[in-house]
């Protein structure tokens, strides 16, 4: 991944969670376990010399801690951006994930991106299909909107939503194909000049 002459996306899932302790947030919204805090640690240290442009993540804790350990491994500390837009299908109704102030706990440099759909307040399903290409539609166009060719962009997730996103960057169906991600794992998308869109990698 260190050559590329294309709009590269890594979409990647969040480390193990456990839903036991959610202390003060949603029954959505789970903490990493013991082994997923090293799995970010372990992730950083394998993208801390990938160049990365962009770093975009779901406002849901286990995600956003995911991202963390890959942003805490670069020397420069880069920007971190708050897209709720990224949280797992079927979450609580009406639950956005964690406000940015909350996030600044763990992370100072980071911040949210604008609203996707347009709004004033977060307003977009998570449980009906059509909802979620929706969201997958409008995460997609915001990046092709904003980076360009050369560019590299880090996406953090989870699983039901990347099943969405991924093959809606392909420009498929979601589910004609189903992926089997693992914690922390990677897949590559590609945006070429030519018009076509790559699977580069699955689940690295």
């Amino acid at each position: 991944m260190q050559k590329h002459d294309s709009l590269q996306v890594l979409f990647i899932r969040h480390a193990e969670t456990d839903y036991n302790d959610i202390a003060d947030r949603d029954p959505s919204d789970g903490e990493l376990t013991a082994k997923g805090e090293q799995q970010c640690i372990e992730l950083g240290e394998k993208l801390k010399d990938l160049p990365i442009d962009a770093y975009i993540t779901s406002s849901l804790l286990r995600s956003f801690k995911t991202a963390v350990g890959v942003c805490n491994a670069k020397p420069e500390k880069p920007l971190l951006l708050i897209a709720p837009e990224l949280v797992e299908c079927g979450c609580t109704p009406g639950y956005y994930g964690c406000s940015e102030e909350y996030l600044q706990r763990y992370y100072k440099n980071t911040r949210m991106c604008p609203k996707l759909f347009g709004t004033e307040i977060y307003e977009f399903g998570c449980e009906a299909f059509e909802d979620n290409v929706a969201r997958a539609d409008k995460v997609i166009s915001y990046i092709k909107d904003n980076f360009t060719f050369g560019n590299r962009v880090a996406v953090f997730s989870h699983h039901g939503f990347l099943e969405y996103l991924i093959p809606v960057a392909l420009g498929v169906k979601p589910h004609v194909f189903r992926f089997s991600l693992d914690n922390t794992s990677i897949t590559v998308v590609d945006f070429c000049r030519d018009g076509n869109a790559v699977l580069s990698c699955v689940n690295k």
